[in-house]
Order: C-alpha cells, then structure tokens, then sequence
C-alpha cells in the first residue's frame, strides 16, 4: 500500500512538473494564432479560429524567411567544406606518419579549449585585413575554422582504429591520397561523417556570436540574429513574437530526437 501511494505521489509530481514545462509553448501557440486585438482582450483565450496573419508578417515583413534561406545556404556549405577538411584532417593524423605529426595534432586540440568570444576581436581584425566581413566566405571560414578541430579529433581516433591492411592494399594498388581518401576512407567512415555531420550542422545553426560579428548587413543575417533581435528592434507584440519562437522550439524539442537517430548506426552493436 505504501509503495503505491509512493508511486501515485511520484506521477503527480511528475504531471505537475510536464504541465508547468509545456504551459508556456502552449501560451506561445495560442498567442501566435489569435490577432492582435483578440490577445489584448482576452490572453488566456483559446483562437476562435485559425490566423495566420502572425506567421505572414514574421516571415515576410520582418524578412524571417530571407534570414533563413541565409542560414540553409550558408550551414551547407559550411558543413561541406567541414566534413572535407575534418576527414582529410583524420586520415593525415590517424594513418600517416610525418615529421611534426603529433605536434600538429596537439595543436589541433589546443585550438578547441578556446571559447568563442576570446577568439572573436583577433577573427574579426583578421577578415577586416582580407575584406571578408560581411560576406557568407568570412561567416563560412569562421565556422568551419572553429569547429573542425574537434571533428578532426573524432576523425582522427576512428581512421586510426582501420586496419592497415586496407592502406597496404590501396597503396599496392597504386592509390594516391585522393583516391584512398574518397574512394576507401569516406566509404568506410560514412556512419561517423553522419555522427560529426549532425553535430557540426546543429553548432553551425545555433551560432550566434560570430554570426553577429561579422555579418552586420541585414541582407545576410542568419535566422539566429534575426531571432534575436526581433524584440529589440521592432518591440513587437506577443502574438508576432511567438509565430517567430514556435519553429525555434520544435526545432529545439526535435534536435536531440534528430540526433540520435542520425548517429544510431555509428556504432555496430
């Protein structure tokens, strides 16, 4: 009898805790789907009917949609040039040896205890001398430069894991570097290139300080910034501000659900 009451006191609290977790994505969406005269009256009401007056303005008037077409091309290519670099980067440092091999590798490592606002005035300086402010290619470089040495790292420890027999075999076949990176390597590597890929694409799309350091025109912001400073610049509404939340936070609530199904084979059971 105790340990069923103990049971039935545990689910309360539980339910308690889910509704106070959940209450305020449902106020977000009950807001975003009411004009804005109907929230001022009553904010607690349920939408007599659906209004997508809020989404329309969020997307197009405040240019929601443009920001994030910018961050769908921008994270792309980033994540590309990334993947690239991050195996090239795991096959030198796993498989081959050369003079100042573990030198490097240790200063690839170095590079990842830096948090991103130490680097930032130097990067911003740097892009300022090249004319790279202001341009994908600046926000492109930056990204990929401050994300790769840790999908080096985790590349590095899985190509080292290969049995060598495969490079003897390559080489005996006379395969270049070019060949056995993209012809063995990255066919052999295709559940851990996923793993590093979900991982680099969710760092790449919830950047924000480097995002907003180099891209100042409002032709390029990424969705990040423009989320951001929607309250700020436009002192919006509650209905506007949540038709601009709600996708953030499905995004937020399915990122790590995405994630793992994305790196469930990475490992073979």
């Amino acid at each position: 009898m105790k340990s069923k009451g103990t049971a039935a006191f545990i689910y309360i609290v539980l339910v308690v805790l889910s509704v106070l977790v959940l209450y305020p994505f449902f106020f977000a969406v009950i807001s975003a789907l009411k004009p804005i005269d109907l929230y001022v009256l009553n904010k607690l009401s349920l939408p007599e009917r659906f209004y997508a007056g809020n989404f329309t303005r969020v997307l197009f008037d405040l240019q929601l949609l443009r920001y994030l077409l910018n961050t769908v091309i921008t994270v792309v290519i980033a994540l590309a040039l990334y993947l690239l670099i991050c195996s090239a980067a795991g096959l030198a440092f796993g498989k081959f040896s050369f003079k100042g091999r573990l030198f490097l590798f240790s200063l690839v490592l170095f590079f990842m205890i830096f948090p991103q606002m130490v680097v930032a005035g130097e990067l911003y300086q740097l892009l300022s001398r090249i004319r790279l402010l202001n341009t994908r290619t600046g926000i492109i470089l930056a990204w990929v430069a401050y994300f790769a040495p840790f999908g080096a790292y985790i590349m590095t420890t899985f190509y080292a894991g290969v049995p060598k027999e495969i490079i003897e075999s390559a080489r005996m076949d006379n395969a270049n570097v070019i060949q056995l990176l993209f012809s063995i390597m990255i066919p052999i590597a295709k559940p851990m290139l996923g793993t590093i890929g979900i991982i680099g694409t969710l760092s790449m799309w919830n950047e924000l300080p480097f995002a907003m350091l180099l891209l100042q025109k409002d032709s390029l912001r990424t969705l990040t910034i423009g989320i951001t400073l929607l309250q700020g610049e436009y002192g919006l509404p509650i209905p506007i501000l949540s038709a601009a939340v709600i996708p953030f936070v499905f995004y937020l609530f399915f990122q790590d659900f995405v994630a793992m199904n994305a790196t469930a084979g990475s490992v073979k059971g």
